[in-house]
């Protein structure tokens, strides 16, 4: 349950991250891929990118883009057409 509860803080604040970003992605498609698969791919991306980055204000959590990217497309998924 506590690593149910993680992960999904995790995701909230990896779609955060990425959403503050200003990114001209329109977000990811994979042909055949359902909306959880998309979710759970999302999820893992995130964990595999995410580092903790030392600041003035203490230790703080962030997303490497690029490897997100990475990740998103060796998995298949490539970057939707902005709408």
């Amino acid at each position: 349950m506590t690593r149910r509860i993680g992960s999904m803080v995790l995701l909230s604040l990896g779609l955060g991250l990425l959403g503050g970003c200003g990114s001209s992605s329109g977000g990811w498609v994979k042909p055949g891929a359902t909306e959880q698969q998309l979710g759970q791919d999302t999820a893992s991306c995130l964990t595999e990118a995410r580092y903790v980055a030392a600041s003035r204000e203490g230790p703080r959590t962030t997303v490497d883009q690029d490897r997100y990217r990475r990740c998103m497309t060796d998995r298949g998924y490539s970057a939707a057409d902005p709408k």
